[in-house]
C-alpha cells in the first residue's frame, strides 16, 4: 500500500539553532494524530539536534536534504549516506536546486539513488520540468535515469517528487490537473507501489486541490514549511481530504 505523505523542505531558511529547536518542537507537538507520514528535512548542521527533539519512535520524521554517494573517504564538506543514517530515514535527491545551483546532473542523482538505497534511507526523488509541458518528457527523463540499475523490485522503496521548476519559489504553484497529469505519465515508469508527491509552491491555500486528487500521494512543501502554524495547517488539510476519498 502506498503511502500518504506530508513532507517539508527547510532548504536554508533557519539560520539559527534556537529557530529550528522552536519549529521542530511546535511539529512534534501538533502533529501526532496526523495519520500521514510527515517528514522534515533541516538543514545538515540541525539534522542531530532535530532528530533528537522528534525522537526515534515519534510521528514526525526525519530526511536530510542532500547527500554524497560515497560512503567516506576525503571529500571535504559532503556528508555521506552512513552519516544521514544515523540522524534520519529519507533523503532528498535530485532537487532542482541542486542541479541549478551545484550542477548535479541525472548520474550524479543515480549514483545517489543506489547508494542511499544501499544504506537503507528513503530517496525522495525530485524530478520536474523548467517549461510548462504536458508531455513530461523532461520529469521522465530524469525519471528513467535515476532509477538506473535499480531492480524494479525496489521501485517501491523509493518516493518520487514531481515539481516543475517554473512554480517553485514563484507562490503560484501548479494547476492539480496539470500535475495529475503529468504525475500519471510518472507512474508508467515507477512502481504501482511507488509514492509520488506534487511540490512548487505549496501552501495551505492551494493544499487542498492536491489532496483531493487520487492520482497524487502527497505533497513537498518549501518555504510554508518553515512557518509552523501553516505547515499544521498543511498536514491537517491533508489529512482530512484524503480521508473523504
Amino acid at each position: 500500500m502506498k503511502k500518504s505523505i506530508v513532507a517539508g523542505n527547510w532548504k536554508m531558511y533557519l539560520t539559527s539553532s534556537a529557530d529550528a529547536s522552536i519549529l521542530t518542537t511546535t511539529l512534534r507537538n501538533n502533529l501526532s494524530k496526523i495519520t500521514a507520514d510527515v517528514i522534515i528535512a533541516p538543514p545538515a548542521i540541525w539534522l542531530s539536534e532535530v532528530a533528537s527533539i522528534l525522537g526515534k519512535n515519534g510521528k514526525v520524521k526525519v530526511a536530510a536534504q542532500n547527500m554524497f554517494y560515497e560512503a567516506e573517504g576525503a571529500y571535504t564538506g559532503e556528508i555521506s549516506p552512513l552519516m544521514v543514517k544515523e540522524m534520519a530515514e529519507y533523503i532528498i535527491i535530485g532537487h532542482s536546486e541542486r542541479r541549478e545551483f551545484f550542477g548535479e546532473n541525472n548520474m550524479d542523482v543515480n549514483e545517489k539513488v543506489i547508494a542511499a538505497l544501499k544504506a537503507g534511507l528513503t530517496p525522495i526523488i525530485c524530478v520536474g520540468e523548467k517549461k510548462k509541458s504536458v508531455n513530461a518528457a523532461q520529469p521522465i527523463k530524469e525519471l528513467k535515469e535515476a532509477l538506473m540499475h535499480i531492480p524494479k523490485k525496489r521501485f517501491k522503496d523509493v518516493v518520487v517528487a514531481y515539481e516543475p521548476v517554473w512554480a517553485i519559489g514563484t507562490g503560484e504553484s501548479a494547476d492539480p490537473i496539470y500535475a495529475t497529469k503529468v504525475i500519471t505519465q510518472l507512474r508508467q515508469y515507477a512502481s504501482m507501489e511507488t509514492p509520488i508527491l506534487y511540490g512548487g509552491s505549496v501552501n495551505a491555500q492551494s493544499v487542498k486541490g492536491f489532496a483531493e486528487r487520487p492520482e497524487i500521494d502527497g505533497v513537498l512543501v518549501g518555504g510554508a514549511s518553515v512557518k509552523a502554524k501553516e505547515f499544521v495547517k498543511i498536514c491537517q488539510i491533508w489529512d482530512e481530504m484524503k480521508s473523504l476519498i
